[in-house]
């Protein structure tokens, strides 16, 4: 029999009668280490070892099983999250990963994670931080383990789909009809990014979609408005990126009150330019040309959209309210306009109609609440539930 060639792997019967193999395959963190596998026959332990030895080939990492979850978490992080997520998807999976699941658990053997173990961290977690942090940082474990059960490694089920955290539901407020035009009069009276602001309850934009806006996207002869980018923050600075969803990339009609707005926000721009280039101030031009800029020509990021949203809420008198929920406010005030889900789902490009749904139901409380008051008006009528019952009986008596 002709020798087997290094890095090809032994293969040992055992006194039970089985066979094992070992080879040295990579492991997530850089290194290599020596995995074993194991078979009833020769043939089935050799068919083992030819699988890992292709991994190897191909630069697939294999761990072994004392990998602990710290190792697997870079790795899922580098080779799994970052390439095929977006960069705030990364950023938020790195956070919850440094701040919360790494202290807890990075030195947990991956294969020996149980449910007991991982339901005391989740608890510990909940009481040093909170409940929704605590079933956050779950929701990223399970989706790690996940991807670790699509690599082959071995692990045979995701424990963190068998433990469960009761937070509780924060959907977020809407404003209705009077509270958001108490908005935009304010808005209109006190920031220059009033046209931005105005596009988030008429047309339910996200502050990343209204940031990132570009006026190649924009026809305002046709009354047109496209969807096709965010402006996010990275590590590395602002960056525009595709949609949260390929339902949010679509067409949306611009309202009337909008067109003014915005041609005066394109001239203002012009006239920002002009001033800072004849008095010799430092001016960005924009190569991609956002229709919400900075007095230097950056960009108008999603901070300072917040930090105005808030300006003028406080000065109008309003209560606490963020970008998302004046989004919702515009689903809100379609459902208060008897609008079909499906189109309100349009609309807000909604990936899901669970998700358009979801809203329905929040607005929908006034309907259940005169409801409730009618059913309490005819029981406070004695006379008029006899008369229900008699016609009952009438009804009963007749023959069919």
């Amino acid at each position: 029999m002709a020798r087997r060639p290094n890095g090809a792997g032994t293969i040992v019967k055992r006194s039970d009668g089985r066979y094992h193999a070992a080879v040295y395959v990579p492991q997530p963190d850089g290194t290599t280490k020596r995995k074993f596998v194991y078979g009833r026959s020769y043939d089935e332990c050799d068919a083992k070892r030819r699988k890992l030895i292709e991994r190897a080939q191909h630069g697939i990492p294999t761990p072994t099983r004392d990998m602990t979850l710290g190792d697997w978490f870079d790795y899922w992080l580098e080779c799994v999250v970052k390439p095929y997520l977006s960069v705030g998807s990364y950023e938020t999976y790195d956070q919850t990963v440094r701040l919360y699941l790494r202290p807890r658990l990075g030195h947990v053997v991956m294969f020996k994670l149980g449910v007991k173990e991982l339901r005391a961290a989740m608890t510990r977690l909940a009481g040093d931080k909170s409940s929704k942090t605590a079933k956050h940082a779950l929701r990223v474990l399970s989706a790690s383990l996940t991807a670790a059960m699509e690599e082959d490694f071995g692990l045979t089920r995701n424990v963190a789909k068998l433990v469960h955290v009761r937070a509780p539901t924060d959907s977020g407020e809407s404003w209705d009809a009077v509270q958001v035009l108490r908005f935009l009069a304010e808005a209109r009276r006190r920031t220059v990014y009033y046209p931005g602001l105005l596009l988030i309850p008429l047309l339910g934009l996200r502050r990343a979609e209204v940031c990132g806006l570009r006026w190649e996207n924009v026809d305002l002869d046709r009354r047109v408005l496209w969807v096709e980018q965010q402006l996010q923050r990275t590590g590395a600075g602002t960056i525009d990126v595709d949609p949260k969803t390929e339902s949010s990339k679509a067409p949306l009609p611009l309202p009337p009150q909008c067109i003014a707005p915005l041609r005066w926000q394109r001239m203002r721009t012009a006239w920002l330019r002009e001033r800072a280039l004849a008095a010799g101030r430092p001016w960005f031009d924009d190569p991609d040309g956002h229709v919400f800029v900075t007095n230097t020509g950056r960009p108008w990021s999603a901070d300072n959209l917040y930090q105005t949203l808030q300006r003028v809420r406080a000065t109008a008198g309003l209560g606490k309210m963020n970008p998302k929920g004046l989004r919702k406010s515009c689903g809100t005030l379609l459902v208060h306009l008897k609008v079909h889900p499906r189109v309100t789902k349009a609309v807000l490009r909604h990936s899901r109609i669970s998700t358009t749904l979801d809203i329905y139901a929040e607005a929908l409380d006034p309907d259940v609440i005169e409801a409730i008051g009618q059913l309490d008006r005819l029981l406070r009528q004695p006379a008029r539930l006899e008369s229900l019952r008699s016609v009952t009986r009438e009804d009963a008596d007749q023959p069919d």
